[in-house]
């Protein structure tokens, strides 16, 4: 069996969005993280929903802890901007290009709760003490061009169980 590993940048933004709209909806966190796990698992090897949501669990845990309020939204959207636009390098993130593109899977699976999780922890400090841009006001991630099936499924309900 060939190795399609999600690449950890798109499994990082499923699991913030999977925070996000636990907190902009009525749906369950469960619901909304089987809504992404499918999404990746057609694409990729199968990533169980329970990684999602951990990951999501622990963002929430987060936000709540820094007593984030009202602009914990802002900190989840300012994060997934972050991860759309720049590499954990620092440089910018080319969505497509002639002979790869940032949607290729992964020969060896690169992500794990942990790591997404410190990721999410480091970029948030890093926003808040302005050291990385946030997102433009009313940003959203179907703006970006070659955003290709991640902005369609950010859109999608969840569906309840």
């Amino acid at each position: 069996m060939v190795s399609k590993y999600c690449p950890e940048w798109i499994f990082g933004i499923f699991a913030a969005q999977t925070s996000k709209e636990f907190l902009s909806s009525n749906n369950s966190i469960a619901g909304i993280s089987r809504k992404y796990s499918s999404a990746i698992s057609e694409r990729y090897n199968e990533v169980k929903f329970e990684e999602i949501m951990d990951v999501a669990e622990k963002i929430l845990q987060f936000l709540s802890e820094i007593n984030a309020g009202e602009d914990a939204v802002n900190y989840i959207q300012d994060y997934i901007h972050y991860r759309v636009k720049y590499e954990s390098s620092g440089s910018e993130r080319k969505l497509s290009g002639m002979f790869s593109s940032a949607f290729d899977p992964e020969k060896v699976k690169d992500y794990n709760s942990d790591k997404c999780f410190k990721i999410f922890k480091a970029t948030v400090f890093s926003i808040r003490n302005n050291a990385l841009p946030s997102a433009t006001p009313g940003w959203v991630i179907t703006d970006e061009e070659d955003i290709d099936w991640i902005g369609e499924v950010f859109n999608q309900e969840a569906e309840i169980f």
